[in-house]
């Protein structure tokens, strides 16, 4: 059975099957018909699935889980089958995704340096591209999707989490400022589709999925291998093929929002440039955090915790408290090691990396309620946020 579904939606095909093997493994002694219904509510969440896919999902799923006869599993994949939205759109979504984005990415080029891309931030000309892209610049120029090639003046720089923010010198109305999507939203499978002008080839659609989320990656601005520049910062990994001329542009989910800004690709070490199917985003609540900041001209610090966690390997969600930093806000809150952190201001922290994405889209001071467990009993700490850089300075 293929591992990703036909039509690359949110769940691959083995996803799927997994998730409904789980919900039948929690109830043992079904009957026929509430394993049938238990399955087709998880194709209901997962259009997509080829019929040679829910063919063979189904039927072993029948066979496993009853004590069914072939005849009567063949029945039973028959009827499930009629159920399942299948989807049928062959590349419609991509195809979606590329028109709504189509006046909202533009060409970023550095005479003499190099160029990316960029994504149209508002309707006052502001556009959004990585730090690197526009590094040392003593003139850039955008090329709109109308071929028209203007200047642009750098007007701030967030070099550790690798984002700039340009200002168009001229109004330009037929730009149409990009839908960010909240970070909240992604999961791991999602169809994602990357936007841009790799190798100056403009206007170039790629798709794939999202790979993993809250991946950390060196800092591009780490040049000393030492203090909080170099702290790493929490990206999208996705498959969507990225190449050089991508930085700066837009990773979309299917309904044409920005869930990140493509920044880097893995290198395989051995001189060979170009992607090998692991690419990196900066998410979209960073983004937006980030250059609202640039655009007041204030600040961008960036929070601290205070902590080593881990992802607990038994199952549960979570973070793992493995060490409290002396005197860091985590221990002011009265957090210890041994705590098991799952949510932050409500919103659920199903490992380390989504707790490490949750504090890298805050700012110094900022307020955050962080529940616990802690041998057996649920606590809530409100941590003061620090500031990443007054650590390593003291």
């Amino acid at each position: 059975m293929a591992d990703r579904l036909s039509v690359a939606p949110g769940l691959s095909a083995s996803d799927v099957e997994a998730i409904v093997a789980d919900r039948l493994s929690a109830a043992p002694g079904l009957s026929a018909d509430d394993v049938s219904s238990i399955a087709a509510s998880v194709l209901d969440e997962a259009a997509g699935l080829s019929a040679s896919e829910v063919e063979a999902m189904v039927g072993r799923l029948m066979e496993k889980f009853t004590g069914l006869d072939a005849d009567e599993v063949e029945s039973l994949v028959a009827r499930l089958f009629a159920e399942a939205p299948v989807d049928e759109s062959g590349d419609e979504p991509v195809v979606a995704v590329a028109e709504a984005l189509a006046d909202s990415v533009v060409l970023v080029t550095v005479p003499d340096q190099g160029h990316g891309s960029g994504i149209v931030f508002d309707d006052e000309g502001r556009i959004v591209t990585n730090a690197h892209v526009v590094d040392a610049a003593l003139e850039v120029l955008v090329t709109l999707p109308n071929g028209r090639e203007i200047s642009a003046e750098v007007i701030g720089v967030d070099v550790r989490r690798d984002v700039a923010v340009l200002q168009l010198v001229e109004e330009q109305e037929s730009l149409v400022p990009a839908v960010f999507a909240f970070g909240s939203d992604l999961e791991v499978g999602q169809l994602a589709v990357a936007l841009g002008s790799p190798f100056d080839l403009e206007r170039t659609v790629t798709a794939g999925i999202v790979s993993a989320i809250g991946r950390v990656i060196d800092s591009y601005g780490c040049q000393s291998g030492i203090g909080a520049e170099c702290a790493g910062v929490a990206m999208i990994q996705t498959d969507a093929p990225i190449n050089p001329g991508n930085s700066g542009g837009p990773l979309a989910d299917r309904d044409g929002r920005v869930i990140g800004m493509n920044t880097a690709i893995q290198s395989t070490g051995f001189g060979v440039a170009g992607n090998i199917g692991v690419g990196f985003a900066i998410p979209s609540d960073t983004i937006v955090l980030v250059a609202r900041r640039l655009i007041l001209g204030l600040p961008v610090g960036t929070a601290w915790l205070g902590i080593r966690g881990e992802t607990p390997t038994d199952g549960r969600i979570g973070a793992i408290v493995v060490e409290v930093v002396e005197g860091s806000p985590a221990a002011v809150a009265g957090l210890l090691s041994g705590d098991r952190i799952f949510r932050s201001d409500g919103r659920t922290i199903r490992d380390m990396s989504a707790l490490r994405a949750d504090i890298q889209i805050r700012l110094p001071g900022e307020k955050v309620d962080l529940e616990y467990e802690r041998d057996g009993v649920i606590g809530v700490a409100r941590v003061d946020l620090g500031a990443l850089e007054d650590y390593f300075a003291g």
